[in-house]
């Protein structure tokens, strides 16, 4: 992905790097980031970034895909033996969660903050795990006939959506003050798991006679 001259390149310094250009994304937004400041920044000089990066889009094709392995990291580590619609309510917490700690990367990953930058097609693959947790957890509410029926994948997609929306209005601002985050996304979970179950078979309903 990122071409290096192996002899020269320094893991703790390429992962210094990384750091400290997410950092400065985050203090200084999409504009804050060039290699002349982040070499002052790291006290060396642009030379030693460009033994470690080609240029500044692989430094963030790089941060990108860490993004998308910190979240995939986040949703693996939900337990795997709660109830299936349960589980799905949980990656969502999750989801937030990890899209809140990781801010920066969140806007990277998504946003396209950064102009000019477009991700590689190989850094790209990387959010293909991510989004299998979610679509194997609605795939398992499929199976056992929890949900109505329908292609876990677009129903995964449809929940993706929702997620990303609502916490995208929280991490750029579009939320009143007065609003919490967390709430907000409380309150989308319920009614999505309540619009995903579906009675099972010889159930009967409340108030209905059968």
């Amino acid at each position: 992905m990122t071409q290096t001259n192996p002899r020269s390149a320094s893991p703790d310094m390429r992962r210094r790097i990384l750091d400290q250009a997410s950092a400065l994304l985050a203090e200084s937004g999409p504009d804050g980031l060039s290699m002349r400041k982040l070499s002052q920044r790291i006290g060396t000089s642009t030379i030693v970034l460009y033994t470690h990066f080609r240029d500044k889009p692989a430094i963030l094709d790089e941060l990108f895909v860490e993004g998308f392995e910190r979240l995939h990291g986040d949703l693996l580590a939900v337990p795997d033996n709660l109830e299936p619609v349960a589980r799905v309510m949980e990656l969502g917490r999750a989801y937030r969660r990890s899209a809140v700690a990781n801010a920066t990367y969140y806007q990277l990953m998504f946003s396209r903050c950064v102009p000019g930058f477009d991700p590689s097609a190989q850094s790209r693959q990387a959010s293909k795990a991510a989004f299998a947790v979610l679509r194997d957890a609605v795939a398992r509410c499929v199976d056992a006939g929890l949900v109505a029926p329908g292609d876990p994948v677009e129903i995964a997609h449809t929940l993706w959506g929702t997620l990303h929306g609502l916490i995208s209005l929280e991490l750029f601002g579009y939320l009143p003050p007065s609003v919490s985050g967390q709430a907000r996304l409380e309150q989308a979970i319920e009614v999505i798991a309540t619009g995903m179950r579906v009675a099972a078979p010889n159930t009967e309903t409340p108030g209905i006679p059968t």
